[in-house]
């Protein structure tokens, strides 16, 4: 009997991973000319792909970055722009798509993010902004599909996902709607059908369901109705057909029927 209630409930919803926000470490697009034996690199520099494309054009300070850095893509865009003291990632950097489109923007301080950024598809429409604070993301957050429709919405706190969160179908329908502490689900989860229905409605601590869980037919009928102790049933349970009859009930105790 466990194994066919527990079917009637989704899984836990993964967490998606966060787009890149930030420009990776700089590639090497091409084959660099070293700087004569016992010298190090000073001034301005240039490297090239080998059909002859500039590929990184650069400040140096005592072999060191200092300054607005560029990296190319191969069709002659630029791919970043990114500004360094004494070989540190320090000020705005920008990146961009190999159309020409900007792809993402924001600012580093001695090495780390901090600041608004922003993260831009392909076409240019915004896919999510927020803002970093010590290389992590911090506060109010934003993302949208690639046609403009708002995705999700909430806040962030030391690069963690905390208190009321809104996800989104494509078409603008809620999807889910919960509250965070630490990166996972702690109170009150709903997640919803794209057309607007209730789904399951469940209650969770510290990421496991913890209380009163219910899941409901795309008719809106319930379908499942259960109580849950640290991520395990936990007292009576019942489940019931689209029409909305009972079809069976019992109890678990610690996740085990009774």
């Amino acid at each position: 009997m466990m194994s066919r209630f527990l079917s009637w409930f989704r899984d836990t919803p993964p967490i998606p991973a966060p787009e890149a926000t930030v420009a990776p470490a700089p590639e090497s697009v091409a084959k660099e000319i070293p700087p004569p034996a016992g010298k190090l690199r000073d001034g301005n520099f240039e490297s090239f792909y080998p059909g002859g494309q500039l590929g990184f054009r650069g400040h140096y300070v005592n072999g060191r970055m200092e300054g607005i850095q560029e990296w190319y893509h191969p069709n002659g865009q630029l791919r970043e722009r990114q500004g360094f003291s004494n070989d540190i990632k320090d000020g705005p950097w920008e990146m961009f798509h190999p159309n020409g489109q900007l792809r993402s923007k924001g600012s580093f301080a001695a090495g780390k993010r901090n600041g608004p950024f922003e993260v831009h598809y392909p076409d240019g429409q915004l896919r999510s902004q927020g803002t970093h604070r010590d290389d992590q993301r911090h506060g109010h957050y934003e993302s949208w599909y690639e046609h403009g429709q708002l995705q999700a919405r909430g806040e962030f706190a030391a690069g963690k996902r905390t208190g009321p969160w809104e996800e989104f179908h494509g078409n603008g329908e809620l999807k889910l709607k919960a509250s965070y502490q630490d990166d996972q689900f702690d109170g009150l989860v709903e997640t919803f059908r794209d057309n607007g229905r209730l789904q399951a409605r469940e209650h969770f601590h510290g990421g496991k369901r913890e209380g009163f869980c219910e899941s409901y037919f795309e008719n809106g009928q319930l379908k499942t109705r259960g109580t849950y102790h640290a991520g395990m049933l936990d007292g009576p349970y019942e489940i019931y057909d689209s029409n909305g009859e009972l079809q069976e009930t019992g109890v678990y105790r610690k996740g085990a029927a009774r």
